[in-house]
């Protein structure tokens, strides 16, 4: 369990802040992207209470499941907080910019009760069509519900087929408590693995491995260490190349409890590939009060940089290259991005929501843990001329409808395929759509239509 802190005010970021507000009107609480509100048209479900007045902890995925040009959305659910619980999950299909509730029609096995916390679409199988993968908690089993393709030019929805994944008990008996999920290819055959991470401190992190046909096996005590998986509250993973050797490795979140430092030591931690897809070599990269972190190449120097969610002050840190060990070597942000950081967040991601070429950050207030939704959705810009990148809270001090209070997770998509990213925005009240105002660009491709404008959090 963790506990609320008392609030840290970094006095040097404060200052810069100040700075930067006397040097920019946006930062004294002018509006930087504007979106308009558009729920009542661009959400329909015959139910409310999966829709605009969903009240249960949601985590989102998003693709284009039916290969139609336009990107889908996943919601998976649950009674918020530390608390078991399932419901049944939403499967939202885009027709011409309307989210439409499909998911009696084409993923009728998301109408079971189920206590997922966290969800991912990837081709599990090799198919070519983006399958659902479900991160289970309070002895909820993960779960892989097949894309079922195209039969004479129908799309057929998807299939839960439980034999693709084992069974996972710890030794007392006790199921799943996942929180985080990362996918991506570990063993170098195109096909991605999965690892979950524990924040029970029981059955431990997992790995599994995929035979080539999206079928699983366990196989986390051959390829890793009981120190790699020991995660007393695993909140967070992603699987990426962080050190550039051309293999995947595994970031995750430890966000309190005994750790490679010993007791009560949070940290971000790397597991580094030996190229096999075993891990003998792994590295704390932070150990502050870490709670979530988003992996993504900001700086645009060809390596990956983080961006950490801490219960005290977030901060972004830069990939300044290798140590002779082939470690990834980072430099911590000094500076407050946004005083609106200061305090317990929750998920976070990346999107260019300006389209001037450099990725903004988004953070959702509602710790998946402690109770509360009385923060705000901070959205913090992304300036400079790359590899000189920094994050700032334009909007800080000012509220706006596309920054509500009590937000657990926001999508950034195409809904109506204009080219300018729109908000999907799950709240503790609800879910919210929002359309964005921003003006047309001419991308760096020359093509505008947003395809280099986006890069996921969730770095695959």
């Amino acid at each position: 369990m963790r506990f609320k802190a008392s609030p840290i005010i970094n006095a040097a970021g404060s200052l810069l802040l100040a700075a930067l507000a006397s040097a920019n009107p946006a930062l004294a609480g002018e509006d930087w992207v504007t979106f308009t509100e558009a729920t009542s048209t661009r959400l329909v479900t015959s139910d409310p209470n999966v829709g605009a007045n969903d009240i249960r902890e949601k985590d989102l995925a998003t693709g284009d499941v039916d290969q139609d040009g336009d990107t889908d959305l996943v919601v998976v659910r649950k009674i918020p907080f530390t608390n078991p619980g399932g419901f049944r999950n939403v499967l939202f299909m885009n027709e011409k910019g309307v989210m439409t509730d499909r998911t009696s029609e084409f993923a009728e096995d998301f109408l079971d009760a189920t206590d997922d916390r966290d969800v991912e679409l990837v081709d599990v199988n090799g198919d070519g069509w983006l399958d659902i993968v479900t991160a289970g908690t309070f002895n909820q089993q993960p779960r892989i519900l097949i894309n079922l393709a195209r039969v004479g030019g129908v799309w057929q929805g998807f299939d839960y087929q439980p034999a693709r994944l084992p069974v996972l008990l710890s030794g007392t008996g006790n199921g799943p408590k996942f929180c985080g999920l990362g996918v991506g290819d570990l063993t170098g055959d195109g096909r991605p693995e999965l690892y979950f991470t524990d924040y029970a401190n029981d059955l431990e992190d997992k790995l599994l491995i995929n035979d080539g046909n999206g079928f699983f096996s366990d196989e986390t005590a051959t390829r890793l260490t009981s120190v790699m998986t020991n995660s007393t509250f695993g909140t967070d993973a992603d699987i990426a190349d962080m050190n550039g050797d051309g293999f995947n490795d595994i970031i995750k979140d430890n966000a309190t409890g005994t750790e490679i430092a010993g007791p009560n030591s949070p940290s971000v931690m790397i597991l580094y590939n030996d190229g096999t897809g075993h891990f003998s070599v792994f590295d704390t990269v932070n150990a502050d009060a870490p709670y979530m972190v988003a992996v993504a190449d900001f700086t645009q120097d060809d390596r990956l940089d983080l961006f950490v969610v801490d219960d005290s002050q977030d901060h972004y840190l830069v990939n300044t290259g290798n140590d002779g060990q082939g470690r990834a070597q980072f430099a911590t942000s000094s500076s407050a991005p946004s005083p609106n950081t200061t305090f317990f967040g929750g998920n976070t991601g990346f999107a260019d929501l300006d389209s001037d070429g450099v990725l903004d950050v988004f953070v959702a207030d509602v710790d998946t843990d402690v109770p509360g939704c009385d923060g705000q959705l901070v959205i913090m810009k992304g300036q400079g001329t790359p590899p000189a990148v920094t994050y700032f809270d334009p909007l800080a001090g000012g509220s706006r409808p596309w920054t509500p209070q009590g937000t657990q997770d926001v999508a950034a998509f195409h809904i109506d395929n204009d080219g300018k990213l729109d908000l999907w925005i799950a709240t503790c009240t609800g879910n919210r759509i929002f359309m964005s105002d921003n003006p047309d660009f001419i991308f760096a491709d020359g093509f505008d239509d947003g395809s280099s404008a986006v890069l996921s959090a969730k770095v695959q």
